[in-house]
């Protein structure tokens, strides 16, 4: 199983490549580049720069608060674009490439993309271990939508408080979930638990919602402000 910090961890910037499926699977294509996304993030917060490429079709992905790639096209074209081969592969096939990392991301059956919440639909599939295939519904997606809407709420309203130090198991546990496997299903779960934990003072429920949305990229403080 991959490891972020202990397989990934070098010189330099780290090359990342998603390669979306060329079949025409637009759910399955948003995944891989949503996990290279968070890939990155977690890399980042590590304090190691990545450059991500993609291949295969193009498909919109910045509505998902999925970043732009630092190059597109063929293997040959991304890797000239990174300026040399990627040191890990996401794909949701099997990748033949030699002595480097590779994740498999399972397959998502996705209602049309053109009709969903597109950070509802990342909240949804952030909940899943990455590996495994989902098959999401809309009204699946309005609920993430809605827990959404009411972890904003609770985070602009916690912004109020003064702000008190992230807690040092939580922050450790969330941690070690994303350096060993990516596994944002785990760290959701640990919001889940905080948001009505009532040993733990809203500034630093506050200050652990807004550093985690940093990889989660749910725009988790958007409501800052209003409330």
């Amino acid at each position: 199983m991959l490891r972020i910090v202990d397989e990934l961890a070098g010189p330099g910037p780290l090359r990342v490549c998603a390669h979306a499926p060329a079949d025409g699977d637009p759910g399955t294509a948003l995944r891989v580049l949503l996990i290279a996304d968070v890939l990155a993030r977690v890399v980042e917060l590590r304090g190691r720069a990545v450059l991500v490429g993609r291949t295969g079709p193009v498909w919109p992905t910045a509505a998902a608060d999925i970043r732009p790639a630092d190059a597109e096209g063929g293997l040959d074209e991304v890797t000239e674009g990174l300026g040399g081969p990627p040191d890990v592969h996401l794909t949701s096939g099997t990748y033949e490439g030699v002595n480097t990392a590779c994740l498999r991301i399972g397959e998502a059956d996705l209602p049309p993309l053109d009709d969903l919440d597109p950070l509802a639909l990342r909240l949804l599939l952030l909940r899943r271990p990455y590996e495994e295939p989902v098959t999401a519904t809309a009204e699946e997606i309005g609920d993430a939508a809605r827990t959404l809407g009411r972890w904003r709420r609770a985070v602009a309203t916690w912004a109020g408080q003064p702000s008190k130090p992230i807690p040092a198991e939580l922050k450790s546990t969330a941690r070690a979930a994303l350096d060993s496997r990516l596994d944002t299903a785990a760290v959701l779960h640990l919001l889940e638990d905080l948001e009505t934990a009532p040993e733990v003072p809203e500034g630093a429920k506050f200050e652990t919602f807004a550093h985690l949305d940093r990889v989660l990229s749910l725009e988790l403080v958007r409501e800052v402000g209003t409330v």
